[in-house]
């Protein structure tokens, strides 16, 4: 592998977030098995973020990138041999979410495909049993009238272990995590407004441990269930101004975001600068603060 720039933690904390592990089943009547078994990893990011994209592919050096032509760029590996290879960088450095999961029901099917098991009817309904416990379980009315017999095996669970390599954290963060400027009505402020600083975090409940790991990193922050109407999501968030300066932007000044999301920490730590100097607290500095935060996010250009 051509690890040029990136840190394998990281890849693997950015992989954690927002890769996925895909297998596809459709007819081939011309095949004995009648089936055509596909799998691919893959990565979909913004156009912004295709120089990421690049540095994976770099890092792995096998797959390709491919522009989408809708503002989405994807990173896909989709040749057996090729995925051995991505599959032996998660063996030493492995996910740690419970994506986990996924990925180890993957590295199955591949090492069926391997070895031509994909080639016969058995081999088949083998890979649609693990394919049935990945990604929430979801198999196609088609492929369940086509294997009725399927039997779910049972997903691996992912441990959640209490150390964490910084690197892995900050892939993480590239990949899910938000820095964001709140600015709300307040009644008892001067200018009738305030600013808060959230650095936030966003899981499904499965992986509720894991973000529980990030107040014990942290130093700082809590785990919050989010709306009813949200269903099963949580958030790991931090808004106090002093744990923001003493803790979280120290973390990433000490270990850099790689993807565009650095951009938004910039301006995050901004208006970090602005608030510890209480411009925050005059119609000035407000206003600057406010046009800082219009060029974040979505906003950005």
């Amino acid at each position: 592998m051509n690890n040029i720039n990136l840190n394998p933690n990281y890849v693997s904390g950015f992989v954690d977030g927002e890769g996925c592990f895909h297998v596809s089943i459709v007819d081939r009547a011309e095949l004995k098995a009648g089936k055509s078994v596909r799998v691919v990893f893959q990565i979909s990011l913004h156009k912004k973020d295709k120089a990421l994209l690049d540095l994976i592919k770099n890092y792995f050096g096998v797959g390709e990138v491919i522009d989408r032509k809708d503002d989405v760029f994807y990173y896909r590996v989709s040749q057996i041999k090729d995925l051995m290879l991505v599959l032996a960088h998660f063996e030493k450095y492995p996910l740690l979410s419970q994506k986990g999961g996924d990925l180890e029901l993957f590295k199955q099917i591949v090492e069926k495909m391997s070895r031509k098991e994909h080639l016969t009817t058995e081999g088949v309904q083998e890979i649609v049993n693990l394919k049935a416990s990945m990604n929430f379980g979801v198999l196609s009315e088609s492929l369940l009238s086509s294997f009725p017999s399927t039997v779910a095996v049972q997903r691996p669970i992912i441990k959640t272990p209490i150390i964490y390599d910084p690197h892995w954290v900050t892939g993480f963060v590239d990949a899910e995590g938000c820095f964001f400027i709140n600015i709300y009505k307040r009644k008892d402020s001067v200018l009738g407004e305030g600013v808060k600083l959230v650095f936030k975090i966003t899981q499904d409940n499965r992986n509720s441990d894991l973000l529980a790991r990030f107040v014990e990193i942290f130093g700082c922050g809590g785990v919050y269930g989010q709306s009813k109407s949200t269903g099963s999501v949580q958030d790991f968030m931090v808004t106090g101004l002093s744990h923001i300066v003493d803790k979280v932007i120290p973390f990433f000044l000490a270990h850099p975001l790689q993807g565009a999301k650095k951009k938004e920490f910039a301006d995050f730590v901004k208006v970090a600068n602005l608030m510890k100097l209480k411009a925050h607290l005059t119609k000035e500095g407000l206003e600057e603060i406010r046009a800082i935060k219009a060029g974040m996010n979505f906003q950005r250009s």
